[in-house]
């Protein structure tokens, strides 16, 4: 199942602004109480060590959010310990105290407690046989805080749709300048082909980080080139090699059916042998157009073909010479084609070859021609009997001759429509196998009229 990259990055890009803003708001109240703490323990501090806990008129303290005035300040110095209910409270022994350094005579310790509902920050000193206690109430830092987050809430709130109309049209734009990168090393692979693999030096892109893609896959052009022209080669040298001792055998054979006996075993061996060698010598010329459509090198020779004449002398000579089949045609008159005359021969009489072979008994061949403004279009309609599912898709394929069990008898060597699928493709068309429904089968050589040699 395929998803859309810029939906998957849009996705991506607003879990992250959510994970953001989670941590933000999780994070910064950690910090916070950890400044705040800080801020006060260091002020307190200072308090406790001027040594002056009896005049409370001089303390002063600075911290994140101003001055705390000397009324939001507890003081409680040894001599005066049991003279006012704060300073008996700072005694209470549940009270947990975190020293603030070695824990030697004269250390400091730390407590965040809470006295009849009120946040205290407290510190004490230790002295000869007590301690000396400096208390500060947090109450209105609090209330404070507590108002930061809830503006901080609201707001949030308030501009998240905002920021995620934002995020997406920020990942809309990266995601199409990615794909605009991505579309343009697309467009440079996708115009491969056999007569650009010999380029001589790798495309180069504007990002250094998409280069060694280009680069592999020029690498695998050279390695491609060098793979598919020892192939071409082999293909073309082997028919070369073959087609002359087939074509001396096959003159061995005639021979040898004249001077036979007529009715002799000798002459029906000599006529078996001589079949097998005319269809040795097909398959290897057949192999070596291949060879030469592979390779990039099959060179046409286009001429004005009068392509009505050429399929209604098909039909009278098909209804000639196959008597047991009812022969039918729809030919447009005066189709002209600029075409190469031999190769498109070779088109329509394998098609033609392939509707006799694989008909029925008391069948029927309908031949097709037509001509408008905008396409070509030749068909040959057969019934068949016991077609592959995979006819459509896999006939083109080379020495593809469908199940063994319903072809044993039927000549060919399963080249033909691989044939013709280079022949449609050097003139600028297309040739495709439909089956309906009642079993016929339709060989169509579809050409768009803008596109001919």
């Amino acid at each position: 199942m395929y998803t859309s990259f810029r939906f998957h990055l849009i996705v991506c890009f607003s879990l992250c602004l959510g994970a953001y803003l989670i941590a933000n708001r999780i994070s910064s109240e950690y910090l916070v109480d950890h400044f705040l703490k800080e801020k006060v323990t260091e002020e307190l501090f200072k308090q406790i060590n001027d040594g002056n806990l009896e005049d409370e008129s001089s303390l002063v303290i600075s911290d994140f959010f101003g001055t705390i005035t000397p009324k939001s300040i507890k003081k409680c110095p040894e001599k005066i310990i049991n003279k006012t209910s704060f300073c008996l409270q700072v005694k209470d022994p549940e009270i947990k105290w975190e020293p603030l350094n070695n824990g030697t005579a004269g250390s400091v310790d730390y407590s965040a407690h809470t006295f009849n509902n009120t946040s205290w920050h407290l510190l004490r000193k230790k002295k000869s046989s007590d301690f000396d206690y400096v208390g500060l109430d947090f109450s209105e830092s609090e209330r404070i805080l507590n108002q930061t987050w809830e503006i901080r809430n609201f707001v949030i709130l308030r501009i998240f749709p905002f920021m995620f109309v934002l995020v997406a049209f920020i990942a809309f734009l990266i995601s199409n300048h990615i794909i605009k990168i991505i579309n343009g090393i697309n467009s440079v692979i996708s115009k491969t082909d056999i007569v650009n693999l010999s380029s001589d030096a790798p495309e180069k892109t504007r990002f250094k980080e998409f280069q060694p893609f280009l680069d592999a896959f020029f690498e695998l052009k050279v390695r491609l080139k060098t793979s598919f022209e020892q192939a071409s080669r082999f293909s073309s040298d082997a028919s070369h090699e073959l087609k002359t001792p087939l074509t001396i055998l096959r003159g061995y054979a005639e021979m040898g059916i004249k001077t036979s006996k007529d009715g002799s075993n000798q002459q029906i061996q000599f006529s078996l042998m001589a079949e097998e060698i005319n269809r040795l010598i097909n398959i290897t010329e057949k192999l070596l157009v291949l060879a030469r459509a592979d390779a990039g090198r099959l060179q046409i020779t286009p001429t004005q073909v009068n392509l009505s004449d050429m399929l209604e002398l098909l039909v009278s000579d098909a209804e000639t010479i196959n008597a047991d089949l009812r022969i039918s045609s729809n030919i447009q008159k005066g189709v002209i084609f600029e075409c190469d005359e031999q190769l498109i021969h070779q088109l329509v009489y394998n098609f033609y070859s392939n509707a006799i072979k694989f008909n029925i008994v008391d069948g029927w061949i309908h031949f097709k021609l037509s001509q408008d403004e905008d396409y070509l279009r030749l068909e040959i309609i057969n019934p068949s009997q016991n077609v592959t599912a995979d006819l459509a898709e896999k006939g083109f394929e080379r020495f593809y001759r469908g199940e063994e069990s319903h072809n044993s008898a039927v000549e060919g060597n399963g080249l033909g429509l691989s044939l013709c699928k280079e022949i449609a493709k050097i003139h600028g068309g297309s040739i495709n196998l439909t089956v309906s429904s009642t079993q016929h089968v339709s060989a169509t050589f579809l050409i768009p009229l803008s596109s001919t040699v």
